[in-house]
């Protein structure tokens, strides 16, 4: 515990004598560049190609339990105890029916979007970087960890620019 603050604490001073010594600091809302740029629309219709399928059915399905689930208790004091009970039981199973196939889909999906943000991240670093060189800047902050920056210093547009570079000259496709 000791040891990680005070690794936490020589990180903050680290970073803090690196940002004093910049001369030439940019920001960027990485997550919006990301967005904003060719990444996103290809992570979506890669995942939506490969799992879609199954996401719209197991969607379907949760609905189709869930307005099961409400109609069973508009109904539940009008039913006996033991029929009560009995779809109770019905409604449990089918819901760790559900929950099983959830995880199941999780399972094979995550493993496929992470190697895909792994890239996706690989990609804005390289372009901060690129950027960076081109443009000569010291240091790109991430805007989500920034309290305040004049407006000049974001350099959004430019960087979702430099993304779809990247993009296009690595083929425009996650490599899987």
């Amino acid at each position: 515990m000791f040891r990680s603050l005070i690794f936490a604490l020589a990180l903050v001073f680290a970073t803090v004598t690196a940002a004093q010594a910049a001369t030439n600091v940019a920001i960027a809302p990485l997550m919006q560049v990301a967005e904003k740029s060719k990444l996103q629309d290809a992570k979506t219709k890669y995942l939506d190609s490969k799992f879609g399928k199954d996401k719209e059915k197991l969607e379907k399905d949760v609905k189709a339990f869930q307005k099961k689930a409400e109609e069973f208790q508009k109904q539940a004091a009008a039913l006996s105890d033991s029929a009560r009970q009995q779809k109770g039981q019905e409604l449990e199973k089918e819901a760790r029916a559900l929950e099983s196939r959830r995880q199941e889909f999780t399972k094979k999906a995550a493993p496929i979007e992470q190697k895909i943000n792994q890239q996706i991240l690989e990609i804005l670093s390289q372009a901060c970087a690129n950027y960076a060189k081109n443009n000569g800047f010291d240091i790109i902050l991430d805007s989500g960890a920034v309290l305040y920056a004049s407006s000049a210093a974001n350099i959004e547009e430019g960087l979702v620019d430099e993304v779809n570079k990247i993009w296009k000259d690595k083929g425009s496709k996650f490599k899987l």
